[in-house]
């Protein structure tokens, strides 16, 4: 009887013991600590899920290692340095300048901050051009080719006008009318891909991103900043061109093309009501508010709500976002295209920027000092085709 007793009591010894080495485990998690959380998933696309979890796998949170965090930059780089310095304090619970994640907001220009401005000029013009003039499947009315092609002469020897900017907004917007959302990303990441840039070898559009400030960007990342975009560039097009790097298309502010669903014709969005077989496409006209100078601190105090901590530009179109982080206590950060070898650099223009940044306050980082590589091994500078011809048209 006792052994029956004994062998109906085992099954519950056993059971009674599995539950209590459960909770023990249970209990010891809770009392770890936790590190490296990772912020909450934007809830449109894949691209910002798979952009952080890449993030937080390479850059570890805290103070880094320049060397592996860094290894485009100078490593004695004191502006490095000084935003270093300023994302270790501001993310330091004991320091006084300590900031909730939720007020690290950084803000970034794209063109000629983050992606090459002089190749040979700003890459939605590049798309544009690609659209109307090369790309064999598009047939463009006579007043934009005209146009691009203007733009395309000056572009490749070097020049802007700002006299062509209005053109090229509406031209953009009327070229590409009637594409899905999905269609036009696609489109504008099959160019980024495939179209080399002019005046260089060795790399795409998609690649010519300075590779300095892809660190910097998962850099912050990882130390739990808000990365925005915000771009005087149609939205759509910096929506595709920043997938890549985490920033999901709610995160970025910049020049709006207009929308309607494939069945409202004429009609004022007020007055119709979409069908669930109609799909939302690009259309005409172009939203009259852009987004530069005066425009981008509106923008930001519009849809972010909040003051960055950083805000990081490269021309006069970026100096009020700028001014806008410094007077808050943050940091303005100025990308100065220095560098005659590597790049498209203008000394005189360098030479003025570097004494604005001064007068401001701003941090600068320079091309041909602070950075050790721009765009990576294998991609020279070569030579726009514009000077050439230009040169030979004088000689003659």
């Amino acid at each position: 009887m006792a052994d029956t007793q004994q062998s109906k009591q085992k099954p519950l010894v056993l059971v009674l013991a599995f539950a209590l080495g459960a909770v023990i485990a249970a209990l010891v998690c809770l009392a770890l600590p936790k590190t490296n959380a990772q912020p909450e998933a934007k809830a449109e696309g894949s691209a910002q899920t798979e952009g952080n979890a890449q993030v937080a796998a390479d850059v570890p949170a805290g103070e880094p290692d320049v060397a592996t965090v860094f290894p485009s930059w100078d490593p004695n780089s004191a502006s490095l340095k000084e935003l270093i310095a300023f994302v270790t304090d501001v993310c330091d619970p004991a320091s006084p300048n300590y900031k909730e994640p939720s007020e690290r907001i950084a803000t970034f220009d794209m063109d000629g901050t983050i992606i090459c401005e002089k190749a040979p000029i700003y890459v939605d013009y590049m798309l544009l051009l690609h659209r109307v003039l090369d790309d064999p499947q598009h047939e463009a009315t006579p007043d934009v080719v005209e146009l691009c092609e203007s733009i395309r002469d000056y572009a490749m020897r070097g020049e802007k006008s700002d006299d062509n900017s209005p053109g090229k907004h509406v031209a953009i917007a009327h070229e590409f009318a009637g594409m899905t959302q999905d269609e036009f990303r696609a489109y504008v990441t099959d160019f980024l891909a495939t179209e080399p840039v002019v005046g260089f070898d060795g790399m795409t559009y998609g690649q010519s991103f300075y590779l300095p400030m892809l660190e910097v960007i998962k850099y912050l990342q990882a130390n739990d900043f808000d990365v925005w975009m915000v771009s005087a560039c149609e939205r759509e097009v910096v929506r595709a061109a920043v997938a890549p790097f985490g920033i999901a298309p709610d995160h970025v502010i910049a020049t709006d093309v207009a929308f309607a669903t494939t069945g409202q014709g004429d009609k004022v969005a007020d007055d119709y009501t979409m069908e669930q077989d109609e799909q939302v496409v690009l259309a005409e006209p172009l939203d009259e508010v852009e987004c530069g100078k005066n425009g981008k601190v509106l923008a930001i105090a519009r849809e972010i709500g909040s003051r960055p901590l950083l805000s990081f530009g490269n021309s006069s179109g970026d100096y009020a976002m700028l001014n806008y982080a410094e007077a808050s206590g943050g940091m303005g950060l100025y990308v100065v295209c220095d560098d005659l070898t590597r790049e498209y650099g203008d000394e005189k223009r360098a030479t003025e920027e570097y004494e604005l940044a001064k007068k401001e306050s701003w941090t600068t980082f320079s091309m041909a000092n602070d950075w050790a590589t721009i765009y990576g091994e294998g991609v020279t500078k070569t030579e726009l085709p514009g000077l050439a011809e230009q040169e030979l048209a004088e000689a003659a």
